[in-house]
């Protein structure tokens, strides 16, 4: 961005507000600090002498440099490009010249859409979201300061720069996993090539990242995903998201999103990008593991679940279900169910907020490695005995090499990386509580 030169050293908290009060011409006089996802910090602040007066500080520390573009610096260009738009979103302010900071106006509203019990508010705030998302999808991008307009040739050739990215941040990491390995295969031969002009991309569509209030949505958040591509894409992206805060007639929404935009919802399309959309999360957990460990259980079984789910549909196969095992107790499985109700009935239930939610989370890993130490080597045993009967002694990795030598097919090969997915995630099932049963909604509805 031009005039900006980023700075490796943090910024204090103290120094950001001195900055906000700098190109505000106004006094800080409340500071909240809230979630600001992406490895960020955030603030809610109330300015003094300010129009507007509530406003929304987003800051991202110093990191090492990497592939991945995702920065705060970069999310300004997107808002630079919604100025004046129709798109309900916060208008930028400032941005800072040396930190990886910006301001933008606080819009009023809730994110917690999961915790909406009405049926019918509900769908009304997922019919404001799709219509914001048609708005944002009929933006003109070429000559705008929107990542990838200037390239963008093509839907395809969107696609495949993202696909680059990806690719990139993964291959960065220097670890191989052969599901992500099997799933950027699979995003390279299949690319969708539509015709039609790229659009802007929210890149991260959904529920927990727009606002509401009193019934109706009032602001797309968090685009620091946005780029030029596929309008399907961001489809795939609330069907992600969906997963973990579920609406109402998913299906009914995306005929919405047909009727009100004019552009037919290609389902294939929505499909491949749920791959593709599956296999970022992937790739962000396999660069970062971050956070409480029984979170990072569940979230791990959980999208890696979703990835190869998204995988066999797209790919028009059927995955066959896997039994769930019936393993005897070890000799630890009564010490970890000992622990684990001393975590729920002595510690949880009458401790303070934080002492408990740490309770809860120690709770749910003792769960996983109770699975573990009870399911652990029959399910690995079960793995092996599937490769050795097609003749791979190395593993998955070793799998997927014979798939690319021609010796095994597409379908086996992932009905093998299912099933090894499904025994995997079953260790996180009572962790997971019920996350464990949840997948994609329907694209279209039942007759």
């Amino acid at each position: 961005m031009d005039g900006e030169t980023h700075d490796n050293e943090a910024a204090t908290q103290e120094e950001l507000l001195a900055w906000v009060n700098q190109v505000t011409s106004g006094r800080v006089c409340d500071v909240r600090e809230i979630a600001g996802g992406n490895r960020c910090r955030s603030w809610a602040l109330r300015v003094e002498g300010a129009e507007p007066a509530a406003l929304y500080l987003r800051y991202q520390p110093p990191r090492p440099p990497s592939a991945e573009p995702y920065t705060v610096w970069r999310e300004a260009e997107i808002y630079r490009a919604l100025t004046a738009s129709a798109v309900p979103a916060p208008r930028l302010l400032a941005v800072h010249k040396t930190h990886q900071a910006i301001l933008t106006e606080l819009v009023p509203g809730r994110a917690d859409y999961r915790r909406l019990t009405d049926r019918a508010e509900k769908t009304a705030i997922a019919e404001d979201f799709i219509a914001a998302l048609v708005t944002l999808h009929g933006l003109p991008i070429h000559g705008t300061s929107v990542p990838g307009a200037a390239e963008a040739v093509s839907i395809a050739s969107c696609v495949g720069a993202e696909l680059a990215i990806w690719r990139a941040m993964y291959e960065e990491t220097g670890a191989r996993d052969p599901l992500i390995d099997l799933a950027l295969q699979f995003l390279t031969e299949n690319m969708p090539t539509p015709a039609g002009p790229p659009v802007l991309v929210h890149g991260d569509a959904g529920p927990g990242n727009f606002l509401f209030e009193a019934g109706r949505m009032t602001a797309l958040l968090d685009w620091e995903l946005a780029h030029a591509g596929d309008p399907m894409e961001d489809l795939a992206w609330f069907s992600m998201r969906a997963v973990m805060e579920p609406v109402p007639d998913f299906a009914a929404l995306i005929r919405l999103y047909g009727m009100l935009s004019g552009r037919q919802p290609d389902l294939a399309r929505i499909r491949y990008h749920r791959v593709f959309v599956s296999t970022r999360v992937v790739i962000i957990r396999h660069r970062n593991v971050t956070g409480q460990p029984g979170n990072s259980i569940v979230s791990r079984a959980l999208n890696r679940r979703l990835l190869v789910t998204a995988l066999a549909e797209a790919a028009g196969l059927t995955l066959p279900a896997i039994a769930p095992l019936t393993t005897d107790p070890t000799p630890q499985t009564a010490l970890f169910d000992h622990v684990i109700d001393s975590l729920r009935d002595d510690i949880a239930a009458v401790a303070a907020s934080s002492v408990a939610q740490a309770a809860k989370n120690s709770a749910k890993v003792l769960k996983y490695l109770r699975e573990v130490d009870r399911q652990g080597p029959e399910m690995a045993r079960q793995d092996a005995a599937e490769l050795h009967e097609l003749g791979v002694t190395d593993g998955l990795a070793g799998l997927l090499a014979r798939h690319n030598e021609g010796q095994i097919s597409f379908a086996r090969v992932l009905h093998i990386f299912a099933a090894s997915v499904a025994r995997d995630s079953a260790l996180a099932t009572e962790a997971s509580g019920g996350l464990s049963r949840r997948s994609f909604p329907d694209l279209e509805s039942s007759p």
